[in-house]
């Protein structure tokens, strides 16, 4: 996607410069950006607005609730994404590498399955169960061979 959607980071403040882009996703264009001395991610995608806004205001439900998460920030007129883009804290990480790793892994999806008990599905989205009967997952091919 390279520089595409960068006119959108007006939205935010016209102080933000591209760093560089950030790897390890499929599915978006996502870079660190500088805004006002700060680090933070911009991340460009497809999803449509009803997508964007559930994930934005379950992200700041969980940061509410004490979880450590990329909080979504606010355009100049407050919101929280705008022509597909969404600017973001920026949170540094790495894979799990230890045992000690993955038990951490491990206490915080119990802790995000707990937060978000009646969270709404999204939108466009299904439950794990319907993936049994399906040949593709959103970018996935559920019947490729593993090996």
């Amino acid at each position: 996607m390279g520089l595409v959607g960068w006119e959108a980071l007006e939205q935010w403040v016209t102080t933000s410069r591209a760093i560089e882009p950030l790897t390890g996703g499929v599915a978006n264009d996502v870079w660190s950006v500088r805004r006002q001395r700060a680090p933070r991610g911009r991340r460009l995608g497809t999803r449509n607005d009803a997508d964007l806004a559930w994930e934005t205001e379950l992200l700041q439900h969980l940061d509410r609730e004490g979880m450590t998460v990329p909080v979504p920030i606010p355009t100049t007129d407050g919101r929280l994404f705008a022509d597909g883009v969404v600017v973001m804290t920026y949170m540094e990480g790495g894979p799990p590498e230890t045992a000690a790793d993955w038990r951490r892994v491990a206490d915080t999806l119990r802790e995000l399955h707990r937060l978000t008990q009646g969270w709404p599905q999204r939108r466009a989205g299904g439950q794990s169960t319907d993936l049994l009967h399906a040949e593709t997952g959103t970018r996935i091919d559920l019947g490729a061979n593993a090996a």
